[in-house]
């Protein structure tokens, strides 16, 4: 059968066309044996720009047209979704007055923009030719008629139209108008966004109202119809039909080609196209906010992101009480209907069909909350349906994003407000509340300005960096890609995507080429990209929508947000001769075929930008800047290096004049660390007193530990008496195995040159090979650990067991600290729970030991001095299979117990990971067992009445700590009644991350813990036919008597599903998967396993956005699982497609602890702030480790992961701190871990969280940051709290869904180590009180880093204690600077002095009006 595929030859060999045709049917016809054949084969025939052609092939042809020596490359058509007035007002294009930009450009004219999409509708009002002049005379194109297309459809704006159908399926063309005309409106929405003339008097319902254009609007349109639509909406088009139109487009003349589409065609088109002056311009992708997802990233091409403008749609939702709240939406009511009313309010869960199922939801109002994470899209349309076919009269929607505003338009005419989990949980707790609960909706309003801050990279937005070209920085530039009103058919209407984003950035180009016809496309594309913005317009770093939000960086937009005035006048640009890009693109040009590693790295072209993947040693990169401004300049650099290397420019400045109008510089970039890091972001400028010319820098520092070992080369008797001598010939001996002397000096570790020659060096198995064949090389072997290793969190934590740290010590190891565990039981044979040389059961115990199933007077004992078990609540059918005794079956509370408090075993591994001293944080600490969770059909269930008895029985019997890893509404006056009674109560915080507002167990008196990952990590190296080592994670093992590994068959699952493995064998085969999409992963990573390992798989390489899932891997029951990100799987891929038989090794996995692993961070699964039941109190409190810990279960030690894990770190620390300082309160005990935790990791870099993409943390991941235990130890001030003080605050809260009434007390008004505003209108004043528990004498002085937007002063600023003031009270003043409907932001208030630093979190949102949702 055969199948449409493109041959590309390079340039072309004949200037005349025909001539170029003649020589493709002849290649062909020596194919296919006859010329009718093969002319009949053709669909095109690339001539003008350069050479190649689509043919209809079978394989066999394909095969031999490969083989020829002209054919560079031969691939099979591919087809491709296409991504999908106020903005440029809001970019300063304004059109009244018009901006000095429009007026030097003249709008535009005569500049023609090649439009390459779904075609376009010509009678739109927004392509009228009025008062244009004759065509351009250097236009080459032609008018393509066709059905609903005539002659009079082209024009002076429409100046030429072609359209593409080969290689798509003829029996979807039944919907498509067989012509340029648009039948979707895409095409028409894109072309009017760049280069729409000026309409007057356009909305959509009175929303968005304005004049709508194109940012040239007198620029010319030239169409190119590649997208079709095939059924149910969806637009597709054929690689070979984008080919076809850039090799059009090249012959006829356009300037500028915007492609608001996804086609892989290997860019060798566009830069044919850019080789020609014409600047091309790519939409990035909507597949945000996951990293690693952008398409269309070639170094020559511009790639688009997209951002949100400064314009709002908010709706007044007003509940029956009169509360009213404010969503989002594009509700509006037709004249003739009635005034908004109240009408009934249901809670419909998250909507699902199962849970509306015999709902009466008819004419009533549907609130509907959605918990999960993923592409939000693929839920919405769902939820709409089925609450608009069920009758309902609105819906409210709670998630976690409101740019899916358009996926509302499907609502046919009924109110769909998108608010976010806070507004949602205040409208549950409403219905809740009442027995009749009802709601009013009001249309919604448009607003714009500054009330509305903005830019924002938007949360569809795809996000770098590039996996095909990581050595090139993309996204280049953000610009307005969200609700973006213009033409579709004959009106207009919004639309949101890249695909919006990118015609933007096309307009900019055309006014910029009207301004400089004579610069480069290099020189527009750096002009763009050196003068974009970074702040909002409050000079606030710029934002990205994310989960959870975050400050953007380059991955997110590139330069930053497009300015096109500043880009009119850059100062200084970094131009390209468009043929150097082919000494980067030359290895690239085949499918999936891979650089030589000697070819040079993309980093050396002369972008706007610079992308180092791998830093492992001092580099130099070389760039240069042409002078573009005033004649005689100076310029100036400045650097901002990215966190962990140091730059270096060399000259420092720059001197232009008429003569000398280039100058090059060089840019040194040197690792400052050793360690497998991740990309932080920096900057070079070049400025004077009139410009600023910025470029973005991304480095990742990556060592070869993971890649390497460490091997010892013994060269026997020293050859000379200088030392320096002997160094300088392992040098040189190291650079014959490397090639490189910069490597060579980065492998060593040691030289050994007084008693005898030799080196250390970290050498792959490879290089060793071929260094123990030197003559000189006596020995060469491996390095070997002889020291002991432990369970690595404790330590980590800087509690060393051997020798003992000063807190272990003066704490006595916690001994006789009663910790309570409220959990899934225990197991009591575990060596853990060992009682050897403990004293007697402190008399202060009142507590049992509950006798039962496989419980009985000896399972208690001076370790586990009391255990109960509780029942009731449960069903009894899910009893069946647990213990009915406080016996463990699910291991859960074995696990965290041992982590709390259990005892020194030595000699613990998992097969071999992870080996060391097993133990607790507070290993003397005694143990009361309370059982509450048990083991059902499913998974492990609570009742909250059994936490209730259990917190009840825990109060009575004496336990100092309750330690509680467990997620459970029982509104937590249990736990405040057990803090009055001067208990800890520490809770984990959820696994519900990284999405915000899903942090659990969030009341005020206790501790919520976040969790982190430690320095620890489990690296497993696969090794490729082709030699090419990569590394992944997994905790794979071989048994002693099993073989060497072995390279074995590889192949491409796709995503692995059942439909993508369906008649593949891949039985005794490795096994790629690569998840594409996200979303929690347990939704799909337990069916990838079961359809891999299932049908015999030897292997599994999982490339997926996270590796925080490792635990997972261990149903692979002793078969290699080897999790690898998005980048290592498309390396993996690409070999796969170069290979006729690709095979892979994979090594077991090694343990690897210490610097080289940066650590803490937050883990991706760990639940974020802000708190929506209590959202003036900051959560989580406090981060610890919780990511692949060792601890025990049953007889054995298993790894691990939760905030389950990290919640019994923390009463581990809380008992030694008990233990050393008795008669601390809960509050003191709670302030010393929040007030001394570590905001930076061990280099001194910030705490980063695991996010979609990964982020700087902030207070709403850790809370005050990284427990530090020995910081804790001696906080020098505490902040104190009377626990009666917690129930002027509580009182309101007691009854279930009863909402305080807004005059109570406001929580951030309790004497708290954070401070947490979540509507700061106007100047507020919140008092604290610090009490001295450090040295008598002492004086502290005050440091305020206050929230963006926000002013803090402290009165007084310095306070001063001794022996009769030991409390003292300030207060903070808190001012919003902005009227603006804000984000929260984040600050700090230390008190310090020569000795402590007490450090409390601070977080604040600024809002105005009624605007308490976010609007923007």
């Amino acid at each position: 059968m055969a199948h449409l595929y493109i041959a590309y030859l390079g340039e072309k060999k004949h200037d005349d066309p025909t001539l170029v045709t003649a020589s493709h049917h002849d290649m062909l016809s020596s194919i296919i044996g006859s010329k009718d054949e093969a002319s009949a084969s053709f669909a095109y025939s690339y001539k003008h720009g350069f050479s190649g052609f689509a043919a209809m092939l079978t394989e066999d042809q394909a095969e031999h047209l490969a083989e020829l020596p002209e054919v560079i490359s031969i691939t099979p058509n591919q087809k491709h979704e296409l991504t999908t007035t106020r903005s440029w007002d809001f970019l300063g294009l304004n059109l009244e007055p018009p901006s000095e930009l429009l007026q030097r450009s003249n709008y535009g004219e005569d500049i023609i923009i090649g439009i390459i999409d779904s075609g376009i509708w010509p009678e739109s009002k927004s392509f009228s030719d009025h008062g244009y002049d004759a065509i351009p005379s250097r236009w080459k194109g032609v008018c393509q008629l066709g059905q609903a297309w005539g002659p009079s459809n082209c024009s002076r704006k429409i100046i030429g139209a072609r359209y593409y159908v080969a290689g798509l399926d003829k029996a979807n063309f039944k919907n498509n108008y067989m012509s340029a005309r648009d039948n979707n409106g895409h095409g028409t929405h894109t072309a009017s966004t760049a280069a729409g003339a000026v309409v007057e008097g356009v909305n959509l319902h009175g929303l968005g109202a304005g004049v709508a254009r194109g940012g040239a609007p007198r620029a010319r349109l030239a169409v190119y119809k590649v997208g079709w639509e095939e059924g149910g909406g969806e637009i597709y088009l054929a690689t070979a039909s984008v080919l076809a139109a850039l090799d059009d487009a090249i012959h006829d003349g356009v300037d500028i080609l915007s492609l608001s589409i996804t086609a892989d065609e290997d860019s060798f088109g566009a830069l044919h196209a850019v080789q020609k002056g014409i600047t091309v311009v790519y939409a990035g992708g909507n597949y945000g906010p996951r990293p690693q997802v952008l398409i269309n990233t070639a170094p020559w091409v511009i790639t688009v992101a997209a951002s949100k403008i400064d314009r709002s749609f908010p709706t007044t939702i007003t509940l029956g009480n009169k509360r009213t709240l404010v969503g989002q939406s594009l509700y509006d009511k037709l004249k003739n209907e009635t005034k908004s009313k109240f009408e009934s309010l249901i809670n419909g869960g998250n909507c699902s069909r199962e849970v509306l199922n015999g709902a009466s939801i008819n004419g009533k109002v549907v609130l509907c909350i959605e918990k999960t994470f993923g592409p939000t899209t693929k839920f919405y349309k769902d939820v709409i349906v089925r609450v608009i076919q069920g009758g309902a009269s609105g819906l409210i929607f709670a998630l976690y994003t409101t740019d899916v505003l358009l996926s509302t338009e499907g609502s046919q005419g009924i109110p769909c407000v998108i608010v976010d989990n806070e507004i949602g949980f205040q409208v549950a707790t409403y219905i809740g509340t009442e027995r009749f609960p009802t709601v009013k909706i009001e249309p919604a309003n448009s607003i714009t300005g500054i009330q509305v801050p903005a830019p924002k990279v938007a949360i569809f937005s795809s996000r770098g960096p590039s996996i095909k070209y990581p050595t090139v920085l993309k996204p280049d530039i953000a610009a307005p890609g969200v609700n973006i009103l213009a033409a579709k058919g004959d009106a207009y209407v919004f639309n949101s995507g890249t695909s919006m984003a990118a015609p933007h950035v096309a307009g900019v180009v055309a006014l910029l080429k009207a301004l400089h016809p004579h610069w480069s496309h290099a020189a527009l594309k750096s002009a763009i990209v050196t003068t974009a913005s970074r702040k909002d317009e409050y000079d606030m770093p710029m934002l990205a929508e994310a989960l959870p939000r975050k400050v953007a960086d380059p991955f997110d937009y590139g330069g930053g947000n497009i300015n096109p005035n500043w880009a009119a006048d850059p100062g200084l640009i970094y131009d390209i001769n468009p043929k150097d890009y082919n000494k980067f693109f030359a290895c690239q040009i085949k499918k999936y075929e891979i650089c030589n590693i000697t070819t040079l790295p993309a980093y050396h072209l002369n972008l706007p930008s610079i992308s180092i993947p791998d830093l492992r040693h001092p580099i130099n990169v070389q760039r240069a800047v042409t002078n573009v401004g005033e004649v005689d300049a100076v310029y100036q650099s400045s650097i901002e290096s990215p966190l962990g290397v140091k730059m270096t420019i060399e000259p420092p400045i720059l001197v232009f004049n008429v003569i000398k109008k280039v100058h090059a510089f060089n840019v040194r970039i040197t690792p400052l660390w050793k360690v497998q890091g991740d990309y932080t972001f920096g900057s070079l400028t070049w400025y004077n007193e009139l410009h600023s010319a910025r470029i973005p820098i991304v480095v990742r520092i990556t060592i070869q530990d993971f890649y390497a070992d460490l091997y010892i080369a013994y060269l026997g008797e020293k050859k000379y008496d200088d030392p320096s001598l002997v160094i300088a010939s392992h040098h040189d001996m190291l650079t014959k195995v490397f090639q490189s002397k910069e490597e060579a000096l980065a492998s060593i570790v040691y030289s050994y040159k007084h008693g005898f020659s030799g080196f250390a060096a970290m050498l792959t198995e490879d290089q060793a090979e071929i260094l123990a064949e030197l003559p000189e090389v006596i020995s060469l072997t491996p390095n070997k650990l002889h020291e002991l290793m432990t369970t690595r969190s404790w330590d980590f934590l800087g509690l060393n067991y051997e020798p003992p740290s000063k807190l272990l010590r003066r704490s006595n190891y916690g001994e006789d600290v009663i910790i309570g565990m409220i959990d899934t039981g225990i197991w009591p044979e575990s060596r853990s729970f060992s009682d050897h040389e403990y004293k007697p059961i402190p008399a202060r115990w009142k507590g049992v030991c509950q006798l039962g199933e496989a419980w009985g007077p000896t399972n208690c004992s001076r370790k586990i001095i009391g255990a109960r078990y509780y029942a009731a609540g449960m069903e009894k059918i899910d009893l069946k299979k647990n213990y009915m005794s406080a016996r463990d079956m699910a291991g859960h509370g074995t696990h965290t117990a041992s982590i709390a408090a259990g005892a020194m075993v030595e000699g613990v591994n998992l097969h071999g990971l992870g080996a060391g001293v097993a133990r607790g944080g507070a290993p003397r600490a005694r143990l009361a067992v309370y059982k509450v969770s048990w083991d059902t059909r499913d998974n492990l269930q609570i009742a909250s009445a059994g936490v209730l008895a259990a917190i009840d029985d825990a109060i009575h019997d004496g336990v100092d700590i309750l330690s509680l890893s467990l997620n459970v509404d029982e509104n937590s006056f249990g736990a405040l009644h057990a803090v009055q009674k001067r208990i800890t109560v520490v809770y984990a915080g959820g696994n519900s991350g990284p999405r915000p507002q899903v942090i659990y167990n969030t009341a005020p008196w206790v501790i919520t813990a976040a969790a982190s990952k430690i320095d620890r990590s489990f690296p497993t190296t696969i090794t490729l036919g082709n030699k090419q080592t990569i590394v992944g994670q997994s905790l794979y093992y071989k048994l002693k008597n099993e073989s060497k590994s072995g390279f074995q068959p590889l192949l491409h699952g796709g995503s692995c599903s059942g439909e993508a493995l369906n008649g593949t064998t891949i039985k005794g085969k490795i096994v790629l998967c690569v998840e594409a999409s996200y979303g929690p992963i347990e939704n799909f990573i337990d069916n990838i396993f079961q359809n891999v390992l299932s049908n015999g798989a030897s292997g599994l390489i999982f490339a997926l956005y996270t590796t925080d899932i490792l635990l997972s891997t261990e149903d692979c029951l002793g078969i290699a699982c080897v999790l690898v990100d998005i980048d290592i799987g498309f390396q993996v891929a690409t070999y796969i497609g170069s290979q006729s038989v690709p095979v892979a090794k994979i090594e077991p996995a090694v343990s690897i602890t210490g610097k080289e692993v940066p650590a803490p961070k937050v883990a991706i699964f760990s639940s974020r702030g802000p708190s929506i039941k209590y959202p003036t109190v900051l959560k989580p409190d406090i981060a610890a480790p919780g990511v692949n810990i060792l601890a025990a279960e049953e007889d054995g030690y298993v790894f691990k992961s939760g905030t389950s894990m990290a919640a019994p770190h923390v009463a581990g620390v809380v008992a030694l701190l008990k233990a050393l300082h008795p008669h601390w309160s809960h509050a003191a005990l709670k302030s010393a871990i929040v007030t001394s935790a570590s905001t930076k990791d061990e280099y001194g870099m910030p705490i980063l969280a695991e996010g979609l993409p990964r982020k700087v943390a902030d207070p709403f991941d850790y809370g005050g940051g990284h427990i530090n235990p020995n910081g804790a130890a001696d906080p020098g001030l505490v902040y104190e709290i009377d626990p009666m003080d917690y129930s002027k605050f509580f009182a309101c809260k007691i009854k279930k869904y009863e909402i305080c009434n807004i005059t109570t007390l406001p929580a951030y008004h309790l004497n708290l180590p954070s401070i947490s505003i979540p509507e700061l209108r106007h100047p507020i004043k919140v008092r604290r009180a610090v009490t001295n528990v450090g040295e008598v004498d002492a004086v502290y002085k005050s440091s305020i880093q206050s929230p963006l937007g926000v002013k803090i002063s402290v009165e007084p600023p310095t306070l001063v204690f001794n022996a009769k003031n030991k409390v003292k009270t300030f207060k903070v003043s808190m001012t919003p600077l902005w009227k603006v409907q804000g984000e929260y932001t984040f600050g700090s208030l230390t008190w310090y002095n020569e000795h402590h630093t007490v450090r409390i979190p601070i977080a604040a949102r600024i809002t105005i009006r009624d605007f308490y949702a976010d609007v923007a």
